[in-house]
């Protein structure tokens, strides 16, 4: 091989890195986002059943100062005897929690909202809450009655304009 050949094939190389970087890096966040969305339903839908189970309130605590949620009545995972603390901007999810709002005043931000579940399951309203990274979100909504759990993806551009 001469050096030109090694050169082509080098910059080759380097021309096809820098095409799939990017959507390599793309792809790495939204599964990030995911994952974290997933999480959050799935420990919304912990903490309902809990309250159902134990036939007592169950709370959930989320906060966009700490960028964190809490479940109250339920053992950290990893830590025996602590509260279960979920940090969304620490690894795997390094994502943000973004908005929260009640759903029956959706465009009035608020950096602290308790969801209590009594003992039938049911929260004591509706939350909205939006988490994401960059420009891909994703809204999560609590329905205040039923307290089903809905996802949407939302774009930067319509979180911007809400």
């Amino acid at each position: 091989m001469s050096i030109v050949e090694i050169t082509v094939t080098v910059m080759i190389l380097g021309i096809l890195a820098a095409i799939a970087s990017p959507i390599y890096s793309k792809s790495l966040v939204n599964y990030r986002l995911d994952v974290a969305t997933q999480r959050i339903i799935q420990d919304i839908e912990q903490t309902r059943q809990v309250a159902r189970r134990t036939n007592s309130s169950q709370l959930i605590t989320f906060s966009t100062n700490d960028q964190c949620y809490k479940v109250s009545g339920i053992q950290s995972l990893d830590k025996p005897g602590q509260t279960y603390v979920v940090w969304l901007g620490n690894a795997p999810y390094q994502c943000q929690l973004l908005f929260l709002a009640k759903a029956d005043e959706p465009s009035v931000a608020i950096t602290n909202v308790d969801v209590t579940f009594d003992r039938f399951g049911m929260p004591n309203y509706g939350i909205l809450l939006r988490v994401g990274t960059g420009t891909i979100q994703r809204q999560i909504f609590v329905a205040p009655i039923s307290g089903r759990v809905s996802v949407q993806e939302v774009n930067a551009l319509q979180a911007s304009v809400q």
